[in-house]
């Protein structure tokens, strides 16, 4: 389990939030800090939305109100890590113009070559934004793994996985100094 929170200085709304979220191919390229390299390495090399889960065809990142509808939403990515693209479920579980909560997890297998690292929902997350005050926003997540095939560095890199999406969302370039467990 990684938990951590923060706070933003954004002026628009949940929905403009939403929309980050929703825009999946922009997760292409993020960057983090792993403790295994000892570097910064691209943590997602390749993400697209999905029409859906039973129809894996790519389509266009999805719109702040697609994301407050409630269904779930697939997308598809593939990280430095594993060795083809997995499948996972957003939803938006609450939202309003001061705050959404938003869930994900992963619809399918991940694997490494031959060996399966995660099954279907053994990754989740959880991520909350709520506005603090006027141009104030706090970030809180949630993300957990099942345990599995795990190398001795996993939880710092787990760690600066957590940071590299919060930076992500909240506009902050994704390999900032300091990594947050080097």
């Amino acid at each position: 389990m990684v938990a951590m929170a923060g706070s933003f200085r954004y002026d628009g709304n949940a929905d403009g939030l939403l929309a980050r979220f929703g825009a999946i191919s922009a997760s292409r390229g993020i960057k983090y800090w792993s403790v295994t390299d000892g570097a910064w390495r691209v943590l997602v090399t390749d993400a697209g939305a999905l029409d859906g889960m039973d129809v894996p065809r790519r389509r266009q990142d999805f719109t702040a109100a697609e994301m407050a509808s409630g269904r779930d939403l697939y997308f598809e990515q593939h990280d430095n890590r594993s060795s083809d693209l997995v499948t996972y479920r957003m939803r938006v579980l609450e939202h309003d113009e001061d705050h959404a909560a938003i869930t994900v997890e992963n619809a399918t297998s991940v694997w490494l070559f031959v060996i399966p690292l995660f099954d279907p929902g053994d990754l989740q997350s959880l991520y909350i934004v709520r506005r603090l005050s006027p141009g104030v926003w706090g970030f809180a997540s949630l993300s957990g793994a099942r345990e599995g095939v795990l190398n001795p560095g996993a939880a710092g890199s787990y760690v600066n996985r957590a940071v590299a999406i919060y930076r992500h969302i909240v506009g902050i370039p994704t390999d900032q100094d300091p990594p947050a467990s080097p």
